[in-house]
């Protein structure tokens, strides 16, 4: 579906071919006149006749009755003097005022209305269009002679026909049914095939009428030796075909026992096994032989029946025409109109998947950002407290990777060796003596502390970790899905204090590329944060880690129309995050395992700002939202120590489970073209809890490398899901 000069040209271009099917035998002279074009304002509903041409018929003669379909938007007529509603129609105008029950609210895709040909035309020249936003839409205008019908579905007509009290068997009806003709079509007692078509005739039937169905051997072609129980149709292009075998039943009252179709070799004919029985219906209920019942009703309720064949409690039978091999209708009387429209009031860009996809896909980065910013330092604590107590590893002073050896490049040389004794120790080796904290005097970060805080590090620890991600969100709701890679460096710094506290400052860098289905819409993200930290305990396995932290986000968007492929918009937008967390913590140790039992509460707040698309007359403007993300957890982690040359590995598992508090959201956005309409969208939080599963170890070499990687898996309501591989590195000095 291609959406052309959407609100801005705000129009429809209708483009109309009348078909008119003649007999080589008979030329008829009815008419249907329609406009060859239209131009409407999709928001309201606009005349037919605006077009300079005014809808009408010709070449009728008595009472006709005349229906219009739409297969999308609304249709209506707003004059109806001396006019009738037809039965089984939705009334005359789209507010469904003058409608029958089963017509609903106010969409009405179809009217019907009987009169004379000049009281018609006066109803014509009032029929009004709205469109829905589809594209490709039609019109289709039927004139009959009073009670036809015509179906749209099958290019059918049926006429009801009968008089209360005017009993007719059903031989009767089926010889009166085949002996009728209508313009040029021979006529049989109606066969339905499909819901559609059931459908269609419950609507335009009030009484009990004979159908062409039976399993009476008079009227059935089968060869069996015993035909009860095998339906079939008895008239029409399916005569003969079998479409239901009745089970063996015996009449509660009567005590009869019908035959079991099933046991007479009955099968079905394939894509004919459609039915309508009433409820324990065919029953074959009439006790005696001669009467058995073994022909097919319809009721008004469009449910059918089985009655003798002979009875006379029938008054109505049902014609249809058409179908028949060799024959089509001299006159159709139908015009069709072709329609190319733009939305409606009913439209909302948000029916796009892609447009939905990158504003998820936003929602998701944010909130994966303020975890990865929460999580890096929350880690870094949880290390601290469960590796602290192993004399041989000297991680807390994990830190960065310096190269010292180039001068030239690196611009702290020459300050490292103002700082580094004289003689022939390895400078590296010098690195971890006091002279150390006159180094981490002159580091960025701690310039930073000094000039924004005023602190001066003194015996700090600095850490650093770098990831490598790789996740995708697999949606099952209907929405697309989400890939995405990021890579991360948090830098940090933090000392004990008042024997019992860790305190420390982070700043965090990530880029990350997030892919929005599968036409190419994308989000390449890059963010900065900066946490303040703390860890407190009361004795030597409890303790209670808390966090406050801003960041931002700087989103390069660039968005798929889904109606268009080849239509690509794109924009900027920034976001404001503010963040905090608190975890309690109880260290287990037993043997060589460490356990961690931990429960936690995080808030965080993201503000995501106005920002307008670029590209072309689809770009959009979208206000400024406010994400709120609310989240209490409780887990546990175990990890395992195994001494190994220069160090230990420590294979870990963690469980964690989530309860998600987070509020809906709610996105605006409009056409930059047509700033007066607003569409919106609701980012909905449809799962209340989720599990975190993670499995993965950590290598620690005593005064190296510290590596560790991991494969989580966040399930959310056992429904939706995200998968994650992460590599993390850092080095001491």
């Amino acid at each position: 579906m291609e959406f052309i000069l959407r609100k801005l040209a705000r129009c429809i271009h209708i483009t109309f071919f009348l078909i008119i099917f003649f007999s080589s035998k008979i030329a008829y002279s009815e008419v249907v006149t329609m406009p060859t074009s239209l131009t409407t304002n999709t928001t309201d509903f606009v005349l037919l006749s605006s077009s300079g041409v005014t809808p009408s018929i010709s070449g009728y003669s008595g009472t006709l009755l005349v229906s219009a379909v739409a297969s999308a938007g609304k249709i209506k007529i707003t004059t109806t003097t001396n006019i009738d509603q037809a039965a089984g129609y939705c009334g005359y105008t789209s507010d469904g005022s003058s409608a029958p029950v089963q017509c609903t609210g106010s969409s009405l895709a179809e009217i019907g209305f009987r009169g004379t040909q000049a009281r018609i035309n006066a109803a014509l020249a009032t029929l009004s269009f709205k469109g829905d936003g589809s594209t490709g839409a039609t019109i289709t205008v039927s004139v009959t002679p009073a009670g036809n019908n015509y179906n749209t579905a099958n290019g059918h007509y049926y006429k009801v026909v009968g008089a209360d009290d005017d009993e007719i068997s059903y031989a009767d009806a089926k010889a009166a049914a085949e002996a009728s003709t209508y313009k040029g079509l021979s006529g049989y007692l109606v066969t339905i095939t499909s819901e559609v078509e059931n459908d269609f005739l419950a609507a335009k039937v009030s009484k009990n009428s004979w159908i062409g169905a039976s399993d009476n051997s008079i009227y059935t072609s089968n060869s069996h030796t015993v035909s009860e129980g095998t339906w079939e149709w008895v008239s029409g292009p399916e005569n003969g075909i079998t479409f239901f075998c009745q089970l063996e039943y015996t009449n509660a009252t009567t005590g009869r026992q019908t035959a079991d179709a099933a046991d007479d070799a009955c099968s079905v004919a394939t894509g004919y096994s459609y039915q309508n029985w009433d409820t324990d219906e065919p029953n074959d209920h009439t006790g005696a032989v001669e009467l058995h019942e073994d022909c097919a009703h319809v009721r008004a309720s469009g449910k059918w029946n089985d009655l003798p064949c002979a009875t006379s409690v029938i008054d109505y039978y049902i014609i249809e025409y058409g179908g028949t091999a060799g024959e089509s209708a001299t006159v159709l009387g139908l015009t069709t109109l072709s329609i190319n429209s733009t939305e409606s009031d009913n439209y909302n860009v948000f029916d796009d998947k892609e447009l939905v996809g990158i504003v998820e896909g936003q929602s998701e980065n944010a909130k994966r950002f303020i975890y990865s910013s929460t999580n890096s330092v929350l880690e870094r604590m949880e290390w601290y407290r469960t590796t602290k107590k192993n004399d041989n590893i000297k991680f807390q002073d994990i830190g960065i990777d310096i190269d010292i050896t180039n001068k030239d490049t690196y611009p702290y040389a020459k300050l490292l060796d103002a700082y580094l004794l004289k003689g022939d120790v390895n400078k590296e080796q010098k690195l971890s003596n006091k002279n150390i904290e006159k180094f981490i005097n002159e580091l960025p970060l701690s310039k930073y502390l000094k000039n924004e805080f005023g602190m001066v590090p003194r015996k700090w620890k600095v850490w650093s970790s770098g990831y490598l991600k790789k996740g995708k969100i697999k949606l099952k709701s209907g929405k697309v899905n989400q890939e995405f890679d990021s890579d991360a460096l948090t830098l940090g710094m933090d000392k004990i204090i008042r024997k019992n506290t860790l305190f420390g400052i982070a700043i965090r860098l990530e880029d990350q590329d997030t892919d929005v289905g599968q036409l190419g819409t994308k989000i390449k993200s890059n963010s900065k944060s900066t946490t303040i930290y703390s860890s407190w305990h009361n004795n030597k396995s409890t303790f209670i880690d808390g966090l406050v932290g801003y960041g931002y986000i700087d989103n390069n968007l660039t968005r798929i129309e889904q109606a268009n492929t080849s239509n690509i918009l794109t924009g900027n937008r920034g976001v404001k995050q503010y963040f905090t967390s608190i975890k309690f913590n109880k260290i287990m140790d037993k043997d060589n395992f460490t356990s961690l039992l931990f429960g936690r509460v995080d808030y965080g707040l993201s503000k995501l700002k106005s920002f307008s698309e670029s590209g072309n007359i689809q770009a959009l403007k979208f206000e400024e939202q406010n994400l709120k993300n609310k989240s209490i957890s409780i887990g546990a982690l175990t990890k395992y120590k195994k001494r190994i040359k220069k160090g230990y590995f420590l294979p870990y598992g963690r469980v964690e489970f989530f309860e998600n508090l987070t509020p809906n959201s709610k996105v605006k956005a409009s056409y930059i073209s047509d700033p007066n309409t607003e569409y919106s969208y609701t980012v909905k939080e449809d799962y209340s809890n989720s599990i975190k599963l993670e499995l993965g170890f950590d290598l620690n070499q005593i005064d190296s490398w510290y590596l560790s990687t991991s494969i989580r898996r966040l399930i959310k309501n056992n429904k939706d899901y995200e998968n994650e591989f992460a590599i993390k590195a850092s080095k001491p000095f």
